[in-house]
């Protein structure tokens, strides 16, 4: 956990909170969480949200990274994870957990014209940027880390040859589909990031195997040290490893090992910053209108050639509801955030095809690669795509959390509503006067006289009522 507070462009950390779960760790052979790690994770989250119940939610975000999207059983987990640190937690994806830490790392290095390389290690995954200054251009996210590279070849806590050289191999093949796409970028440094790169570069430092960082040389004579050693425990006196790190050292020796062969490594600096320094500036980003989600919005509206003009009269009248009926509607900064997204790129699927284009724009949102976005995000943004038309999509909408869905519930109303009554894509003034929400009632007021004279928008309005009727929603038109 990284308290901060924003100094200008400069990140002022006011304190550092860490706790070695493994969560990783506590994966069984069907990928679900055992009830001995949800457990400890627990009550590390009770501490922290300790910590945190004084923050106000706009100013915090909790992120969960591998483990959480791995984990069969994660909604559960999550349920009283929440509960545990008061605020919601966000799984973001490999892709965007890349992205993240790259935003931390070059915020904490001097300002270089140059690219860089980037390396994160976790403890079931392996993140990879190039990029230059603040620019991620190349992102991946390797289904490995310290934490299962160490229970798959080293759960007997032997260190052998053999197990090394499968270990190895097995890197090497995860690093190799990328090394043609990277090796074109080229970069000009090296750096890693987080624990497994800090203790590896710490001991070799501390043993004199190398002055700067980590080296090639010196990982050659880490590895001569792991094997003559021959077991995990016997890692416990080697100078500049700490106790909470040595169980899981050797996962991720093995892949900087391999990290260094497949790229043609000689040296690699270690950076202070990471993902926590990462969603700070990211936070902050939000707050002073440089929010990534909205350049990601704006990215996907241009690639599929969007129609404009009729994203603003949707828009346009988005904004004339939400100003009649702010006292009962009472949507949160991150609500108005999500409705206004999903009428940004309610046509994307027509790219694909007309019929059902909701569907298909639902599916392109889904698998869209969306920076800034978390996975939750991204899943109520495809939600209110597909949800925007015909029959409501009652089994998708019982996927999300009761808070979830009454926010969603909202959501779709709203955007239904307003495009129903943009259907004929004209500048046409639609005369409301009045908007109400109790929850599951919604009542549109128009000028009197306003629908008699336009008898299709009253019969699109009973049409739409009669399809939210299945979601429990009252439309109530005067």
């Amino acid at each position: 956990m990284l308290l901060a507070r924003m100094d200008g462009e400069q990140l002022q950390v006011l304190d550092r909170l860490k706790e070695m779960v493994r969560l990783a760790g506590g994966l069984d052979e069907k990928n679900r969480l055992t009830e001995s790690a949800q457990d400890k994770a627990i009550a590390c989250l009770e501490r922290m949200g300790q910590r945190l119940k004084d923050v106000p939610a706009n100013q915090l975000r909790v992120v969960g990274t591998n483990t959480l999207r791995k984990a069969k059983n994660a909604r559960d987990f999550l349920v009283r994870a929440e509960e545990a640190i008061g605020h919601p937690i966000e799984i973001i994806s490999g892709r965007e957990e890349a992205r993240l830490l790259y935003l931390g790392v070059a915020h904490s290095l001097p300002s270089d014209q140059g690219k860089r390389l980037v390396v994160d290690i976790g403890g079931g995954s392996t993140e990879l940027i190039i990029g230059k200054e603040f620019d991620a251009k190349l992102r991946e996210s390797l289904h490995m880390g310290c934490v299962s590279m160490t229970r798959e070849y080293f759960a007997d806590g032997k260190i052998s040859k053999s197990n090394w050289k499968k270990a190895v191999t097995h890197a090497l093949l995860e690093f190799r589909p990328l090394l043609g796409d990277y090796q074109k970028q080229g970069w000009k440094s090296a750096i890693g990031a987080s624990g497994s790169m800090r203790s590896t570069a710490a001991v070799l430092l501390e043993n004199d195997w190398s002055d700067q960082g980590i080296t090639r040389s010196g990982l050659q004579q880490l590895k001569k040290h792991c094997l003559d050693v021959g077991k995990i425990k016997g890692l416990t006196s080697l100078a500049g490893l700490s106790d909470e790190r040595h169980p899981v050292f050797i996962g991720g020796a093995v892949i900087i090992y391999a990290l260094f062969e497949a790229f043609e490594l000689e040296q690699m600096d270690v950076s202070i910053g990471a993902l926590r320094e990462g969603v700070i500036y990211d936070l902050s980003g939000r707050h002073h209108h440089k929010d990534i989600r909205a350049r990601s919005i704006d990215f996907l509206a241009e690639q599929f050639h969007i129609d404009q003009q009729q994203v603003a009269r949707v828009t346009g009248l988005l904004q004339q509801i939400l100003v009649l009926g702010e006292k009962s509607l009472a949507l949160t900064p991150d609500e108005k955030n999500m409705l206004f997204w999903a009428a940004e790129l309610h046509e994307l699927g027509l790219s694909v095809a007309h019929n059902q284009f909701h569907k298909h724009g639902a599916y392109l949102i889904e698998h869209a690669d969306t920076p800034g976005f978390s996975n939750q995000e991204q899943m109520q943004l495809a939600f209110l795509i597909h949800a925007q038309r015909r029959k409501f999509p009652t089994a998708l909408f019982k996927e999300f959390s009761e808070k979830q869905q009454l926010s969603l519930l909202l959501l779709t109303v709203l955007l239904r509503i307003a495009l129903v009554l943009r259907r004929d894509r004209t500048d046409l003034d639609i005369q409301l006067e009045k908007i109400e929400w109790d929850g599951k009632k919604f009542m549109l007021g128009f000028t009197p006289g306003w629908l008699e004279g336009h008898p299709l928008y009253q019969a699109d309005l009973e049409q739409e009522a009669a399809y939210l009727k299945s979601a429990g929603v009252k439309i109530n038109i005067q």
